[in-house]
C-alpha cells in the first residue's frame, strides 16, 4: 500500500465510522473529560480492554474527577473503585502519585509539554501523545498495538514494534493526517480488522489491503 492508497483506506474508514459499535468510541461521551480524566484514563487502559477502563472510569470520576478530590481517598479506595482494571492496586497508588505530582509541581493542572508529561510515572510516549492530541487538540498519532499491527497488515508500514511504527508514522504523514489516527484505526481494529479472524468481508479497504495477516 503506497501513501495515496493509505489516504484513500483513511478516508473510506472516516465515512463509516460513525455506524461503528466500537468500545474506544464509547469513551467520547463516558464521563466528563477534561486534561485530567484524560490522563487517568490512559493510566487505567494499560492492559486493559476498553470496555473495562471505560466502566471503571465512570465509577472513578463520580467519585473525584480532579486531582484535589483524588488525594482526599487513600490507595485501597481508588482500587476498589477501578477494580477489575489490570494491575488495579498498583495503578490506585499511581493515580494517587501523579495527582500529588499535578498538585505540587503544576497546582493540579496536566503540563501540555511531551517532556513534562515524560517525567510523570506511569506515562510513557505512547500515553504522552494521547493525552496531547486527545485532551489538548495537538496533531498527533498515538501508536499502540492496533494501529502497529493494521498499518502494517495493510503493507503500508514494514516495522517490527509500535516505536517503529511511530517513528515511521511521524515521517511519512503530515501533522493532518496524523491527527484522529489513533481513535480511528483503534476502533476499526476492534469491530472489523480484530487481530484473529480478520472480518475482511465487507470491509471498506479490502481492496487495498495486502493482508499481511
Amino acid at each position: 500500500m503506497n501513501k495515496k492508497e493509505f489516504a484513500e483506506a483513511i478516508e473510506a474508514l472516516k465515512a463509516e465510522y460513525e455506524g461503528w459499535d466500537a468500545p474506544a468510541k464509547r469513551f467520547e461521551n463516558g464521563y466528563k473529560r477534561t486534561p485530567y480524566t484524560i490522563m487517568v484514563s490512559v493510566l487505567l487502559s494499560f492492559r486493559t480492554r476498553d470496555e473495562i477502563t471505560l466502566e471503571a472510569g465512570r465509577r472513578l470520576f463520580e467519585v473525584a474527577h480532579t486531582p484535589y478530590e483524588m488525594v482526599n481517598m487513600n490507595t485501597e479506595e481508588i482500587a476498589k473503585l477501578i477494580y477489575p482494571v489490570g494491575f488495579y492496586r498498583k495503578k490506585a497508588q499511581n493515580i494517587l502519585d501523579l495527582s500529588s505530582y499535578l498538585i505540587e509541581r503544576y497546582d493540579g493542572k496536566v503540563p501540555q509539554s511531551e517532556n513534562e508529561l515524560l517525567q510523570i510515572k506511569g506515562i510513557g510516549p505512547k500515553a504522552a501523545n494521547i493525552i496531547l492530541e486527545s485532551a489538548f487538540g495537538e496533531k498527533r498519532v498515538a501508536v499502540d498495538t492496533h494501529v502497529h499491527r493494521i498499518a502494517n497488515r495493510w503493507g503500508f508500514l514494514d516495522t517490527s514494534t509500535p516505536q517503529q511504527s511511530q517513528t515511521e508514522l511521524n515521517k511519512r504523514l503530515t501533522p493532518d493526517e496524523r491527527a484522529g489516527l489513533n481513535r480511528l484505526l483503534v476502533s476499526f481494529g476492534q469491530v472489523l480488522c480484530r487481530p484473529v479472524k480478520p472480518l475482511c468481508n465487507g470491509c471498506p479497504v479490502e481492496k487495498l489491503c495486502s493482508k499481511r495477516l
